[in-house]
């Protein structure tokens, strides 16, 4: 997979509406190896715009979803059962989708994820730690 550049840009929209760049994300942990930082919305709209940073060989809980979600890969890449993503492709799941996404070994990944509507966590610590973590 394709490492970027700290220098880079995000894409074009994302980097001037939040006038960000790799270099300067204002990371938070999520758990061990997971980073993410919650972009806002306008107001008045719902759903979920954040940014994830996935260790390398990070496995997420086993979920679904409430909606639809649309995952880029931004950095690295990421496997589960639809497929592997890399950097520039997107995945686009919905309620039906229940999956396990498992990062890269070396790269690890970083997405931008925007969801509809909170994951359907299947573990108890996944439900314990959604309050917490928005997802």
């Amino acid at each position: 997979p394709r490492k970027i550049d700290p220098t880079e840009r995000l894409p074009g929209p994302i980097a001037l509406a939040y006038g960000l760049t790799f270099a300067d994300i204002p990371w938070k942990r999520l758990g061990p190896g997971v980073m993410h930082h919650r972009l806002p919305l306008s107001d008045g709209t719902t759903g979920d715009l954040r940014l994830l940073k996935i260790g390398p060989g990070r496995q997420m809980p086993d979920h679904g979803h409430g909606g639809a979600e649309l995952t880029l890969g931004l950095d690295g890449a990421f496997s589960d059962a639809t497929g592997h993503y890399a950097c520039g492709d997107l995945q686009d799941v919905d309620e039906d989708i229940e999956h396990t996404p498992l990062t890269d070994k070396v790269a690890g990944c970083i997405c931008l994820i925007a969801s509809e509507r909170p994951a359907r966590f299947k573990s108890i610590v996944g439900r314990l730690m959604q309050p917490l973590t928005g997802m």
